[in-house]
C-alpha cells in the first residue's frame, strides 16, 4: 500500500465494501472489530478518521448494549444474551448506521440524511453476512506464536 491510498483493505474487503458505497446517499462504510480495531473502509476515509470511527463505534455499541441491560433484564443477577440488531443515529450532518457482524466485527455505514434506512439495512445485513464468511475462511494462528 502506498501512502497515498487512505484506505485500509485488509485482505480486500472490498466486494463488501462496494455495494453499499453504490447507494447514492451513502458517503462511508467502516468494518471495525468488537475492540474498536479499523478492519477496512471506504477509500475515501481517511484512514485516520476511518481508525477513530472504528474506536468511538465500539464504545457506542458496547454502551448501548449496557444500556439495554441495565433498562429492560428481567432479573439483573441473571443476564441474558442481549445481541444488539442496528443502531441509527440521525444528525443534522447525517446518518450513521451500526449493524454487528460475526465474529466481533461489525458495519459502520455513513450518508445523507435522506438515505434510504430500509435500502441500507437489508443490504447492510446481507454484507454482515459476507464478513462473517471471509473471517471464517481465514486460518487459525497457531498457539504459541512463534515456531522454535
Amino acid at each position: 500500500m502506498t501512502d497515498t491510498d487512505r484506505a485500509t483493505k485488509s485482505d480486500d474487503y472490498s466486494l463488501v465494501l462496494k455495494p453499499l458505497l453504490e447507494v447514492s446517499q451513502v458517503r462511508h462504510v467502516v468494518i471495525a472489530s468488537s475492540d474498536g480495531m479499523l478492519v477496512a473502509a471506504s477509500d475515501d476515509l481517511p484512514r485516520d478518521r476511518a481508525e477513530g470511527v472504528a474506536a468511538m463505534s465500539s464504545s457506542v455499541l458496547s454502551a448501548i448494549r449496557a444500556t439495554t441491560n441495565a433498562a429492560l433484564q428481567p432479573d439483573p443477577g441473571n443476564l441474558l444474551d442481549n445481541p444488539i440488531e442496528t443502531i441509527t443515529t440521525i444528525t443534522e450532518l447525517g446518518t450513521c448506521m451500526m449493524m454487528p457482524a460475526r465474529h466481533n466485527t461489525f458495519l459502520v455505514v455513513v450518508g445523507d440524511q435522506d438515505m434510504p434506512m430500509g435500502v441500507v439495512a437489508g443490504l447492510a445485513a446481507r454484507q454482515a453476512r459476507k464478513v462473517g464468511e471471509k473471517l471464517m475462511s481465514v486460518p487459525a494462528r497457531e498457539a504459541g506464536g512463534t515456531p522454535s
